[in-house]
């Protein structure tokens, strides 16, 4: 049986959400936030399998909320997308222990690639991981 992962989109661009949603929707239960400090809500009052955070929100950053799913031991996964990628930013990320960084702009078989590697390595579910990607891939 297949199972339901929860995931939090946090991104304060709705048309942004609401295309990541489109892609996702049909392997996850969504629920979104736009704002940092409403991602946080988010997680502290649902049980969230992964997030899916952009750096660049109003109260929060992507990388704070994750730090703080992380540390409260809220979330397992967390991805973080953003636009200015930087070696910096890509070691602060790795250090806070976030599992992925997302570049903007993304496909949607990257989109795809990225939860699926995450699911199959967070709760060794290959069997998602593959729903995710084409058989040719």
């Amino acid at each position: 049986m297949r199972r339901n992962y929860q995931l939090l989109l946090a991104d304060d661009d709705e048309a942004f959400r609401e295309a990541v949603r489109a892609v996702c929707e049909p392997y996850f239960s969504i629920i979104e936030a736009a704002t940092g400090g409403e991602a946080l809500d988010v997680a502290r009052r649902m049980s969230l399998d992964l997030a899916l955070c952009d750096m660049h929100m109003p109260e929060l950053s992507g990388l704070d909320v994750i730090e703080a799913f992380k540390r409260e031991n809220k979330l397992r996964p967390g991805i973080l997308m953003t636009a200015r990628c930087s070696a910096k930013l890509r070691d602060q990320a790795r250090r806070l222990c976030v599992d992925s960084v997302l570049e903007k702009p993304f496909t949607r078989q990257q989109l795809l690639d990225t939860m699926a590697s995450v699911v199959e390595s967070a709760f060794d579910d290959s069997d998602f991981g593959r729903q995710l990607r084409p058989t040719w891939h």
